[in-house]
Parts: structure tokens; sequence; C-alpha cells
């Protein structure tokens, strides 16, 4: 493949990843806004905020959930000894990223 193609491939995979399947946008994430906290666009009650909080923090202490979690960065590392392409090396390193957003986010959620 030559450069040219592979800039094209680039493109195509963006237009492809940013405007045709682009499902979810900023509101249907967890959002704060003037105090008050959001999420798809409904505003929470301080109900739904508390249990949020209060799974946020079980789910970060469930021993299996930690587990699973120390697997799959086991995985993207073995992913990552074995990647031979930079695209072998960019979807291993997604793995322990994809951990990382988790793990923060939880911990994030915990402390609303």
């Amino acid at each position: 493949m030559n450069e040219e193609q592979i800039i094209l491939q680039r493109r195509l995979s963006n237009f492809i990843i940013h405007d045709v399947f682009n499902t979810i946008s900023s509101d249907d994430i967890l959002q704060n806004r003037n105090g008050k906290w959001f999420h798809k666009g409904q505003e929470l009650l301080d109900g739904q905020v508390e249990v949020i909080k209060k799974e946020a923090k079980k789910i970060s202490e469930i021993g299996t959930f930690n587990i699973l979690m120390d697997e799959v960065r086991y995985h993207g590392r073995q992913a990552l000894e074995k990647a031979e392409t930079e695209q072998d090396i960019i979807s291993a390193k997604m793995l322990s990223y994809l951990v990382d957003v988790i793990k923060s986010k939880l911990k994030k959620l915990a402390e609303l």
C-alpha cells in the first residue's frame, strides 16, 4: 500500500467513525450543569445521584471486577508484545486505556 492509499484509508476511517457510526453525543453522558447532574439530557434527582455514588463505590470494591480489569490489562500487554504493525500496537494500548478510563470514571462517580 502506498502512502496516498494509507492517507485515504485513514481519512475514510475517520469519516466512518466520526460521522456514520457516531451514535452517542455529549448529551448522553453524565454532566454537571450549574450544580445539577444530567444523564441523557434528563436531570437526575438527588436520590439517583446517591445511588450512582454507592454503585460506583461497590463496583470498585468487587473482587471479580478488579480481576476482570487485570485480565484485560494482561491481554493488552500480551497483544502489545505480539504486535507487528502500528494498528496492532494501537489496539493493544487501547485495552489498557479502556481499563484506565473505566477505573477513573468509577472513582469520579463515587465522589459525585
